[in-house]
This record gives structure tokens, C-alpha cells and sequence, in this order.
């Protein structure tokens, strides 16, 4: 019998850092993409928003409700219970005010999460310390922030120039100082996460942004390659889920079209003497 693992902590984290083990995480949406998470000892699970961009079609961040995000927390706590699991704050829930983003993180941790994700902007430092004072974790996002899509116009990589990665660390300093425990870096250049790995006080994961992190973080989505949108460059898909379930529909499709499907032995009968019952009952 498998022995039950232990939660993971934000202490836990730490430790197997210590021991220089990889922290390995994954932005996961859905039961079944937990339960397997579970399964295989994953240390992180987000529930991010590319869970209702791949699933409900949404066509940026930009459109995703906060009640959704916690539809999602509630299916990938329904399949998984011993990783740390946190979830995303989408839009303007952590940027209003500091009481309207606390009251929405402590309503994300109210549903089962150890913390929260975000994606910080200079002007949201306060909120970002505000929610650490009340006791909950946070994990900062940071190079390609697809929140903030509308206002910087597009997805290309973070930190190539030296004016846009020293910029990048001056707001990641700012979110230490408010209290992070983590820092994700998504499509930034390696040489910025490398620097951020090796100089930074607090663990540092990469999204598509090179080897040298203490964790490494992928899309649920993207690594089964299934989703509304296509896989983002140099983030690579480990299956073909979207063809699998095309696949499997064509079978079925055709089949039903063509006769073929359902046959006759894969009926459910009446018992014996039942149908005569049956007509006399019916006239």
C-alpha cells in the first residue's frame, strides 16, 4: 500500500530546496488533471487562469470572472489535498483596494487554497503586503504578465534588454519586501532567471524561462495539448490530447452516421416475461 504523502507546506518547500531538489509544479483546472498531480507527488498546483482561457474559451485574461477562477479551486481541490495549492486572483480582484483584496483572498483561502497567485504591478505592492498581513501566501508572477495584456500589448519574452529586466527585478524586490514566498517567472530570458535564482531570497520557479530556477512550472493545458488556443512558443507539449479526443469523435461520429454504433448486443432488455406485462399495462 502506497504510504499517504505529507502536505506540502511553504516550510516543506523550503526544506526540499535546502536538499537541492527540484520543486515541480503545474497550472492544473480540473479534477482529473489533479487526481494525477496527486498521484505523481506534484509540490505545486495552480489553479491560473489559462484553466478558463483553454476550457471556456476565453479570448484573454482580461475576460475571466473571479467566480470561475473558484469553480476551478473547487474541482482541483475535489482531486488533490497534499499539494500546496493556490490559486490565481484574476483582473482587479487584487488591485482595487487593500480591504476588497484581502476579502477576495481570504475567500479563495475560505474555499480550500494554502494561497494565492499574482500578478503584481508597482502600484499593487500595498495590496500584495496587505493580503501577507492577513496571513496568506503569496506567489508573484512575474515577465509575461497575461493579465495586463491590454495595457502592454502583447506576449512577446520579458527581460531582454538590461532596462526591461532591471526594471523587473526592482518590482520583484518590492514584492519580497511585502512578503512573497515565491517568485514565477513566465517567458522571461534565461539570463534574468539565472540572475533571479541565484541572487534572489525567496525561491524562484520558471515558466518557460529556462533551467536555472529552484522549481520548474508548466500549463495542465499545454502539456497535454489540449486547449482553444495553440501551445505558446518554446513551451513544449508532452501529448496530443486534442487529437486523442478528435480522434475518438470521428469514431463515434461515423459510427453512429453509418449504423454501426450501438449494436444490438450493447442493449439493455427487459426481463423475461416483462414486455407482455409491459403491453398490458399500456393497452
Amino acid at each position: 500500500m502506497k504510504a499517504q504523502r505529507k502536505k506540502v507546506t511553504i516550510k516543506t518547500l523550503g526544506e526540499k530546496i535546502a536538499r537541492g531538489e527540484k520543486i515541480i509544479g503545474m497550472e492544473c483546472h480540473d479534477t482529473p488533471s489533479a487526481m494525477m498531480g496527486e498521484e505523481l507527488g506534484m509540490d505545486l498546483l495552480c489553479v491560473g487562469s489559462p484553466g478558463p482561457m483553454a476550457l471556456f474559451g476565453h479570448k484573454s485574461m482580461n475576460t475571466v470572472k473571479f467566480q470561475e477562477q473558484l469553480y476551478f479551486l473547487e474541482a482541483v481541490l475535489r482531486g488533490a489535498s497534499t499539494p500546496f495549492i493556490c490559486c490565481n486572483m484574476p483582473n482587479t480582484t487584487a488591485c482595487v483596494s487593500k480591504a476588497d483584496a484581502v476579502r477576495n483572498a481570504s475567500e479563495i483561502q475560505r474555499r480550500g487554497a494554502d494561497g494565492v497567485h499574482i500578478e503584481p504591478h508597482h502600484k499593487t505592492v500595498k495590496m500584495v503586503e496587505a493580503i501577507v498581513a492577513a496571513g496568506i501566501p503569496v506567489v508573484g508572477h512575474f515577465g509575461v504578465q497575461g493579465e495586463r495584456w491590454s495595457q502592454v500589448g502583447s506576449y512577446l519574452p520579458r527581460g531582454r534588454t538590461a532596462k526591461d529586466a532591471a526594471d523587473i527585478v526592482k518590482l520583484i524586490k518590492s514584492c519580497i519586501d511585502a512578503g512573497i514566498s515565491t517568485v514565477l517567472l513566465e517567458h522571461a530570458s534565461e539570463e534574468l532567471t539565472k540572475w533571479c535564482y541565484e541572487n534572489l531570497s525567496v525561491p524562484v520557479a520558471s515558466l518557460g524561462s529556462g533551467p536555472h530556477a529552484h522549481g520548474i512550472f508548466h500549463v495542465s493545458s499545454d502539456i497535454i495539448g489540449c486547449s482553444v488556443f495553440p501551445t505558446p512558443p518554446k513551451r513544449i507539449p508532452f501529448g496530443n490530447v486534442w487529437q486523442n479526443m478528435m480522434d475518438a469523435y470521428t469514431a463515434y461520429y461515423r459510427a453512429a452516421q453509418s449504423g454501426a454504433y450501438p449494436r444490438a448486443e450493447e442493449s439493455h432488455h427487459m426481463h423475461d416475461g416483462e414486455f407482455e406485462k409491459f403491453l398490458d399495462l399500456v393497452g
